[in-house]
C-alpha cells in the first residue's frame, strides 16, 4: 500500500485527501468518493485530481486519513 496526497481546485476552493491505497487510480477514486459524500458532489472526475507519493510501504487497508477543504 502507497500513502498519498491528492488535491483538487475549483475556482476559490482547493479540496485534498490523504489516503492509502494500492494505486494511483484507487487513490484518485476514494478522493472522489470522499469529497462527494461529504461535499454533495464536488469530487469531479479522476483527471481533476492531483496526486502524490507520500510514502511507500504503508501498512493498509486503504482508507482515507483526512479530507476537507480550504479558499485559496
Amino acid at each position: 500500500m502507497i500513502k498519498y496526497s491528492c488535491t483538487k481546485s475549483i475556482s476559490e476552493e482547493i479540496y485534498y485527501a490523504t489516503l492509502i491505497a494500492e494505486d494511483v487510480q484507487q487513490a484518485k477514486q476514494m478522493a472522489i468518493d470522499e469529497t462527494n459524500a461529504k461535499w454533495h458532489g464536488n469530487g469531479g472526475r479522476s483527471r481533476d485530481w492531483s496526486v502524490r507519493v507520500l510514502e511507500s510501504e504503508v501498512d493498509g487497508p486503504a482508507r482515507i486519513l483526512d479530507c476537507g477543504y480550504h479558499e485559496a
